[in-house]
């Protein structure tokens, strides 16, 4: 168990860097329409919190134990 554990708080760290870069990376120039800004943020949180539930589901309820 502590394997899944250590696994698991490694994605989730690496997966919060990466939103985070994504989230504040400067704009490229094609995106300074007024639009842009209000919607890059809303969606790295969305996909970064979508991506920790399928993560907690796989660690947690998928039966890792062969047969």
């Amino acid at each position: 168990m502590y394997g899944r554990w250590r696994s698991f708080i490694l994605k989730v760290v690496i997966a919060a860097l990466l939103a985070w870069l994504l989230a504040s990376a400067p704009l490229p120039s094609f995106a300074r329409e007024a639009w842009f800004p209000y919607v890059q943020v809303p969606v790295v949180v969305f996909v970064l919190i979508c991506y920790i539930g399928k993560l907690m589901l796989d660690t947690f309820f998928y039966n890792h134990y062969r047969p």
